[in-house]
Formats: structure tokens, sequence, C-alpha cells
């Protein structure tokens, strides 16, 4: 017969598992605001050298300046600034529409964006990779198995520090499914990698952690 306080420790064990996930699937979607902000100045460094270009910059970086404090009016804005005819004010658009839908865990709607979005000009092809990994993030919040492995695997065949952030995205993705082996897998991916950062190596150790401590929760 099995012992039912060590039914209920194993099971108390695996909602923290799934707490910390709860948890960082949330700083995930924060980061984004970061890493969209630091790649539209690139962007406008490089290339807004036109009047209109610069006038039309000055525009998005005002409704920038609004996201999180302000969304639903950013929303707005950046959609009327995404039908304005500029081919690279409407990708940056659609990025920082995405990544409000994804703070929202609209997911849906986030992935709407990001198909608007074709890259054709190679000075913004680096943006395919922030594309991709935001199609990733919504992928693994609406649980869709099938485009989130096709989205996931494109990721990390970026290779650097794109490759650890989908190897964290994987991992994730695994405790979802169940499956704490290819999840620990994932982790230990990061930790080994000399790319790694020290938030990012910090995220994946807790996750082992927890994935150990469940481990012995149900040996």
């Amino acid at each position: 017969m099995s012992d039912p306080f060590s039914d209920i420790d194993k099971d108390v064990t695996l909602d923290k598992l799934k707490s910390l996930l709860y948890k960082y699937k949330k700083l995930i979607i924060t980061l984004l605001a970061f890493i969209t902000v630091f790649s539209v100045t690139l962007y406008y460094l490089n290339n807004n050298k036109k009047a209109k270009d610069i006038r039309l910059s000055g525009y998005l970086i005002e409704i920038i300046s609004i996201i999180n404090a302000e969304d639903e009016r950013a929303i707005k804005e950046l959609v009327k600034l995404s039908k304005l005819g500029h081919s690279g004010h409407e990708i940056l658009s659609n990025l920082l529409l995405s990544k409000i839908y994804l703070k929202k865990q609209d997911f849906q709607a986030a992935i709407n964006h990001l198909s608007k979005i074709e890259i054709k000009s190679k000075k913004l092809a680096p943006l395919n990779k922030l594309k991709n990994y935001f199609m990733s993030v919504a992928y693994l919040g609406l649980n869709n198995e099938k485009e989130f492995k096709k989205s996931i695997n494109l990721l990390i065949s970026y290779g650097g520090y794109w490759s650890l952030l989908g190897h964290e995205l994987r991992g994730h993705f695994s405790i979802e499914q169940g499956n704490l082996i290819a999840a620990k897998k994932d982790f230990n991916k990061i930790i080994n990698e000399q790319l790694s950062t020290q938030s990012l190596r910090a995220r994946a150790q807790e996750m082992i952690n927890k994935i150990n401590l469940n481990d012995k929760g149900n040996s």
C-alpha cells in the first residue's frame, strides 16, 4: 500500500516546479520589452536619415515611451504607424504590438502580428531572429507542440545566445509536457555553456534544482 503522505509530498513538489515555471515564463515575457527596444534603437541609428524617417522615428519613440504605462493607447498608435506605408516602421510596429500582446498573454494576437512581418532587407535580417523568438514564446504559451517545435528548432539553429534562449524555452515546454528528463538536458546545456549570462544560468540552475527535488520525491 502506498504512503498517502508520500503522494502528497510528490504533488506539492510538482506544484512548486510548475509554479516556478510560471514565474519564469512571466519573466521571459517581461524581458521582451528590453530586447525589442534595443532592436528598435539599433534600427534607427543605422537607417533613419531622411526627414520623413526621422519624423516617424520620433513618433515611434514616443509610442515606446508609453508602452507598459498605457498599453491600449500604444496599441492604437502602433496600428496607425504600421499602416503609413513605411516597411521598416511596419515591421517594428508589429514587433512591438506582438510584445504587448505577449505581455498580456494574448498569444494568438501576438502570432497574428508576427505573421504580418516579412523581412526582405539584409539590414533588417537580424530581426528575423527576434521574430522567431517571439513566435516560440507565443507557441509555448499556447502549448502548440507542432508549431513550437518548428520555431524552437530554427531558434536553436541560430547558435550563440539565441540558441541558449531556445534551450530555455524548450526546457519550459518539456516541463509542460511532463518530460523532466528532456527539460533537465536543456537546462544543463545552458549551465555548461560559456556564452550563458549569469541570470540565464541562475534560472536554469534553479529549474534543475526543482526537477531534482521532484525526482527525489518520486523515488
